[in-house]
């Protein structure tokens, strides 16, 4: 009997792009286009998901049939390097593989975009690395992405500095919730609100960012300004 090659570990980049694969194929049935994926990396090009396809295609984790932008095959998941070495482990000690399978599948990885304020609004959402949450905390990996707080105007909501939030992309929100806005490309993390101004002789609706901290005041702006990147579903704190 032939053995089998053991399949080649993924970058970290190539493990998200083949896990956004996957989950778009069991959410609509049909493999991503280059434009959707080219659209939830933020990457510049379509050279670059040509490039990550090409890559995960040579390593055998997918098939492209002629290359059709609709026809990507999943033929391995993206956690099979793991499920080889956890069926090694249970072999050596004994122990369930099937329970370290499920300890595997907790785990999911979202890009994290960088820093938002919790204060003043600071820096513009950038793609930078990935981060590792529990799939209980997300209702749609493939649209939901995380951030790192910076700043503590949402400490009454229990969101401290340098807490990762775990936002679901979406471009309105229901007021109260807690949002991921920008406002002239700066992003921030507020209570959202969308009413008239305390006082204010004119019934005209403005949005109101209101932080969740006793010492801090609400920023308001017309609502053509502020445009919604997600709600905020999740928060990780490392101690």
């Amino acid at each position: 009997m032939t053995k089998k090659s053991p399949l080649p570990p993924l970058t970290p980049k190539e493990k998200s792009v083949l896990e956004f694969i996957e989950s778009h194929l069991l959410e609509s049935g049909i493999s991503p286009s280059y434009q959707e994926i080219k659209d939830h990396f933020g990457l510049a090009s379509f050279n670059s998901v040509q490039n990550y396809l090409k890559q995960l295609l040579n390593k055998g984790y997918i098939a492209n049939p002629q290359n059709q932008k609709r026809a990507i095959q999943v033929l391995h998941s993206a956690s099979a390097v793991q499920e080889q070495l956890l069926s090694k482990v249970s072999t050596a000690t004994g122990s369930p593989r099937s329970q370290l399978l499920q300890a595997r599948d907790e785990i999911l990885s979202l890009p994290l975009l960088g820093k938002v304020a919790a204060g003043q609004p600071i820096e513009a959402i950038k793609h930078d690395e990935y981060v590792d949450v529990p799939p209980s905390m997300v209702r749609n990996p493939a649209k939901s992405f995380a951030l790192k707080v910076q700043g503590d105007s949402m400490i009454d909501d229990g969101i401290f500095d340098e807490d990762i939030i775990l936002i679901q992309k979406q471009n309105s929100a229901n007021n109260g919730d807690i949002v991921v806005a920008t406002v002239e490309n700066e992003a921030t993390v507020k209570r959202f609100y969308l009413r008239a101004k305390p006082e204010a002789s004119s019934s005209e609706k403005w949005v109101e960012l209101r932080p969740s901290n006793s010492t801090m005041k609400s920023m308001w702006f017309d609502p053509n300004l502020v445009e919604i990147r997600g709600i905020v579903v999740g928060l990780i704190r490392k101690f």
